[in-house]
């Protein structure tokens, strides 16, 4: 099969290569860009150990009948997956929090990935669910964003529950912090404020409902404060992005009994200095979310073929294989929303 395989950074290189038969083998359709993927295309991660071919946003054709959740899924039928490759023996394995295994491996990472016509499925992940029917009402493309939209509702379910009336404020203007604001208008009823420092992408938001955008500067702080309003504050921040200067932001604007929550990665080895009497004496909590499990994709794809989240608000630009690092250029480069590979 045709894939572009990752070599070492700034080093991807489209290649005919083997196939490893597996129980399940799907064709891909649709593999979107993420962010992960540029960094990883530039400088490497400690996940992956290449040659490997990145890409774990996908949709994909199964290629044989295989048994998923008792429930046979026939030859042909579309599929989103879940990247996780879990260990399925430590403590959080037994209680389903497959994202947060002891021994965690993933697609697009430490395993083949989407970035080719064909993939691979491991055993664990059939074992797991995590292979979930595709709606007819989704595109392929829309298809391969499910599980960005779940790793969003992973967040979500983190800053649960959004009291009535509620000042939110999504720090990143980027698919994710986008994603999230459809999350926050459909799911709770809160005023939503975005904060950002991409044209497009602010415009985008408020054409999505943001109550509020503002573009990153010295005054943010004031601007969200104002906006919060009686409440000194916004009641739940989320962190939509990897710059570390969004974490002092969301101290600032942050109001009593506030929840934090990170959930974009940060550079490696990133900290953060606390005072711990502002953190006791406003009873701020600070959460954290990774990725999703089966049970939250497979919940991803009911709401987005229902239309309450609409995913095809979020792709602008669509490649080849062939053209996967002009893809990669145009995710770093913060053009548009979504790039997605969709020719094979």
């Amino acid at each position: 099969m045709l894939a572009a395989v990752f070599h070492a950074p700034n080093n991807i290189t489209l290649e005919q290569v083997s196939t490893s038969r597996t129980q399940a083998m799907l064709k891909v359709n649709a593999c979107a860009v993420c962010g992960y993927d540029v960094r990883v295309f530039r400088n490497g991660h400690r996940k992956v150990n290449p040659p490997v071919i990145l890409g774990h946003e996908l949709c994909g054709e199964i290629q044989s009948d295989v048994r998923v959740n008792g429930i046979t899924l026939r030859a042909g039928s579309r599929v989103a997956m879940c990247p996780l490759i879990p260990c399925l023996n430590c403590p959080y394995c037994q209680s389903n929090r497959y994202n947060l295994c002891m021994n965690l491996k993933e697609i697009g990472s430490s395993s083949d990935g989407g970035f080719a016509q064909y993939v691979a499925v491991p055993e664990q992940i059939v074992r797991i669910g995590g292979l979930i029917p595709v709606p007819e009402s989704l595109s392929n493309e829309e298809a391969a964003l499910l599980e960005p939209l779940a790793c969003c509702l992973n967040s979500f379910s983190r800053m649960a529950p959004i009291a009535n009336g509620s000042t939110v404020v999504i720090i990143g203007d980027g698919p994710m912090g986008l994603i999230h604001l459809q999350l926050f208008k459909r799911f709770s009823s809160s005023r939503v404020a975005l904060v950002g420092k991409v044209s497009q992408r602010m415009e985008r938001a408020s054409v999505m409902g943001a109550d509020a955008v503002f573009y990153y500067s010295s005054k943010t702080v004031t601007d969200i404060l104002d906006f919060a309003g009686a409440c000194a504050g916004a009641n739940a921040i989320v962190i939509a992005t990897s710059n570390p200067t969004a974490f002092e932001l969301a101290t600032q604007v942050a109001a009593r009994c506030s929840k934090i929550n990170v959930f974009a990665g940060m550079p490696s080895g990133q900290t953060f200095l606390l005072d711990a009497n502002w953190l006791h004496y406003n009873q701020i909590s600070i959460t954290g979310a990774f990725s999703s499990t089966p049970a939250i994709l497979a919940e991803a794809a009911r709401i987005a073929a229902e239309k309450t989240i609409d995913l095809s608000t979020i792709i602008t630009h669509r490649y080849s294989l062939e053209e996967i690092e002009k893809a990669m250029h145009t995710t770093e480069r913060y053009c548009g929303l979504r790039a997605v590979i969709n020719k094979f």
